[in-house]
């Protein structure tokens, strides 16, 4: 008897199961979106002076004075050194390689002409050593807005593609959407768009 009673179960769920099973096809629709600059980060080394003399090396300004006349020089153009915050993680990282007294201070700032006054600055015993770009975040809202162009696009590949095998595209069967809010400066800055791509599979009859 439970065997009856599994065997009529199961003639029931098999034409369910084959309901449920749809075609679909999976397409990657995509938008772009323009980065923006949101601060600048500057990091530059401070070390001693030295010179060949002889068979040895023999300082000409010490680390303190060549310190000292960065800071007269960065107050002069208008920049306070007390915005500055010491690098001690990349005086560790350099430790190995340095046969000189060294600081590293990084500068960060919105303000673009800030940047362009310190990359200008010369002063003995200073070197810029990096600049970096820090891109604004997207907001949810941006985000949403970008997934729905990039679900456009998708639909319009699914279109393509369904017509050349001679059929049409359903109801949207599921989203994978992996963006973030976070942006990058890609190639110094010579391009400032970023791709926005989400993974549609569409029903398809």
């Amino acid at each position: 008897m439970k065997k009856i009673i599994f065997l009529m179960a199961l003639l029931f769920t098999v034409p369910l199961i084959a309901q449920e099973h749809k075609n679909t096809i999976t397409v990657v629709g995509e938008t772009e979106t323009i980065v923006d600059d949101d601060s600048y980060i500057v990091l530059i080394g401070l070390q001693q002076v030295l010179v060949y003399e002889g068979q040895g090396e023999v300082e000409v300004t010490s680390l303190d004075e060549v310190k000292k006349n960065y800071i007269k020089k960065l107050e002069a153009s208008g920049i306070e050194f007390s915005q500055f915050t010491r690098n001690t993680y990349y005086e560790f990282a350099m430790s190995y390689s340095q046969n000189r007294e060294s600081e590293y201070y990084h500068f960060k700032t919105s303000n673009k002409e800030d940047v362009r006054k310190l990359s200008k600055l010369k002063s003995a015993g200073m070197s810029v050593v990096n600049t970096e770009v820090e891109a604004k975040k997207l907001t949810n809202e941006q985000l949403v807005d970008l997934s729905k162009k990039a679900i456009d696009n998708a639909k319009e590949r699914a279109n393509a593609l369904a017509k050349e095998m001679n059929k049409t595209i359903g109801e949207i069967i599921s989203i994978v959407d992996q963006n973030s809010s976070a942006q990058y400066i890609q190639s110094y800055g010579t391009s400032t768009l970023q791709s926005h791509a989400v993974t549609v599979s569409f029903e398809l009859k």
